[in-house]
């Protein structure tokens, strides 16, 4: 069933990835609900995260080049904390976040928290990469709605 949920989900991101905005006024982000754990075949790999932060990794396995924040970030490129392979896909991510202000994060394709996609991730979740898509900001949300 995990394994069903993770390709579904792969799936569906790509979609979601590939398709364009027609208007020239920005559009509310679409938010997609990650599945609990990151898959490889039919076992869950555990992330190495330090409470309190969202991490995010270019391979799938998390086992190199990890960044992780404990706050917000307009900007994965400039921001408070620079990420040197944000210029690439995220292919794992895991939400350590322990706050009660807070449902989750959001993660963006574009800096300032914009793009036409948001991804959002609940506390204490992880999920597989999204196929081709580059995140550029997050920010912790109360809902679990990304504007």
């Amino acid at each position: 069933m995990k394994r069903t949920l993770s390709i579904l989900f792969v799936v569906f991101a790509g979609l979601l990835a590939s398709v364009g905005v027609a208007s020239a006024a920005p559009a509310h982000p679409v938010t997609v609900y990650a599945p609990v754990g990151v898959s490889s075949g039919d076992s869950v790999l555990a992330l190495s995260c330090s409470s309190g932060n969202l991490c995010v990794w270019p391979v799938s396995d998390g086992s190199r080049n990890r960044c992780s924040w404990s706050n917000a970030d307009n900007d994965w490129r400039s921001g408070s904390v620079t990420c040197s392979w944000s210029a690439s896909p995220v292919n794992a991510s895991y939400n350590h976040g322990t706050s009660s202000s807070y449902a989750g994060v959001c993660m963006y394709t574009q800096a300032n928290y914009g793009g036409n996609v948001g991804y959002f991730l609940y506390q204490g979740q992880s999920a597989p990469g999204f196929p081709g898509v580059v995140i550029r900001s997050h920010k912790w949300v109360p809902t679990d709605t990304c504007f």
